[in-house]
């Protein structure tokens, strides 16, 4: 089991969850603002250099060798999306000082690589220009191995023409043509903003006694807490289905679906969670069984959900000959629903795989960091987890796939020349 103490530290909240089932501590920092065009692509490259070097250790290597001195260290960073907000992540796992003989302060340590890391990009000049370069160049070279990636690059045009004039179609990995013409100089500035107005959060977790809070005000001080309203985007009406066909050499057909919900409640958002599995989350989905096992119309097929904001997607792999025949019956298996042609012990199987699930991500401790996290951004009267999940029965699932909305059809497939090759 474990305890969640809620307080601050120089004015950011902090959650501290105690718990011996970690023979590590981990300490992690978010940063939390509005997803925009304008910052995405900088805070991802800002984030990724961060990381990497400080003016205590101006080498990656000397980084490194530095927490590989304390254990094996491990820094990290990730960027992700909730609701309509961009969060960079920056991660610090250590070893525990109970479990070494050795006469280490690490958790003072480790916040002070922390503080490093947030305060170095002050300091950028000349010298990091070459830095700069390089990791403009790696940055636009994992973007280009994504759009390289069929699948990945038919989803990105899916969202592209579903999201067509709004900003969720920027995904949080940041935009491929943007990157050239960042300066070192809009990086500072994207950093003193970042430093000055995210929303900042501090949790951590593991065995860890009252001087932890002490550590903890080593990382970074604000003047006022800073907060900002977590909302999802507002649900739009599908007034009219849009359609989009690209083609390539390829021999397998990529068809990808998206579809909008109207959610008005936590029950409402955990019913399409419970319903995304059954459709075409899990390999005992109806898409699985029937429209790959049954029927042979995809090599693969799967649905997932942005449940914040009430999006679903369909992703294929279909023949190109089958394209239509596949769009059919996936929306035939969603008519399913609206039709309650359903088993209630699938219900509760899935129900029972959802907690399977959640247990599995509290055994590690950057899952009940993020269990936390997720808590922090609901609404004071949200239901309990397992309360909503109880509240899901065949009623609420065919209410809300009633609810669920097909807006786009994109398919990238091979073009009449290539078919007759």
């Amino acid at each position: 089991m474990y305890n969640v103490t809620k307080t601050e530290v120089n004015h950011i909240p902090a959650r501290i969850i105690n718990t011996d089932k970690f023979k590590t501590i981990t300490i992690q920092l978010q940063l939390r603002s509005r997803l925009s065009k304008e910052r995405v692509t900088k805070r991802n490259l800002l984030s990724r250099m961060m990381v990497k070097r400080t003016l205590r250790h101006p080498a990656e290597a000397d980084l490194l060798n530095h927490l590989a001195h304390y254990y094996g260290a491990h820094l990290t960073t990730n960027v992700g999306r909730k609701g309509q907000d961009h969060i960079v992540t920056f991660s610090m796992e250590f070893v525990n000082n109970k479990f070494i003989r050795e006469a280490l302060d690490i958790p003072n340590e480790m916040c002070r690589v922390l503080k490093d890391v947030l305060d170095t990009p002050f300091e950028y000049d000349e010298d990091f220009t070459a830095f700069f370069e390089r990791e403009k160049r790696l940055y636009k070279n994992r973007l280009k191995s994504m759009k390289d990636n069929r699948a990945q690059a038919s989803f990105q045009a899916m969202v592209n023409t579903m999201f067509e004039d709004e900003e969720y179609k920027y995904l949080s990995h940041g935009v491929l043509e943007d990157i050239d013409s960042i300066t070192l100089e809009d990086l500072r500035e994207e950093h003193a903003e970042m430093m000055s107005a995210d929303d900042m959060v501090i949790l951590t977790a593991g065995s860890v006694d009252d001087g932890i809070l002490e550590n903890l005000s080593l990382i970074h001080s604000r003047e006022e807490k800073e907060e900002i309203d977590h909302q999802p985007y507002p649900y739009r009406a599908v007034s009219k289905v849009k359609r989009a066909t690209d083609t390539q050499k390829i021999e397998q057909a990529k068809l990808n679906m998206g579809f909008r919900a109207e959610l008005d409640s936590a029950e409402s958002h955990m019913a399409f969670n419970v319903l995304n599995q059954m459709f075409g989350g899990t390999a005992s989905s109806y898409l699985f069984r029937n429209i790959r096992e049954k029927q042979s119309l995809a090599y693969q097929i799967s649905s997932q959900i942005d449940v914040r904001n009430g999006y679903m997607f369909v992703m294929g792999g279909v023949d190109a000959e089958n394209v239509e025949k596949a769009e059919k019956g996936i929306l035939e298996e969603l008519e399913r629903f609206r039709s309650g042609d359903f088993e209630d012990s699938f219900i509760d199987e899935i129900k029972g795989m959802m907690r399977v699930n959640r247990k599995e991500v509290m055994d590690k401790p950057k899952g009940l960091i993020a269990l936390e996290y997720n808590q922090l951004l609901k609404k004071p009267d949200t239901p309990e987890w397992e309360t909503q999940l109880a509240r899901v029965d065949r009623a609420l699932i065919i209410e809300i796939s009633k609810k669920i909305h097909l807006d786009t059809v994109y398919v990238l497939t091979r073009s009449d020349e290539d078919a007759a090759d």
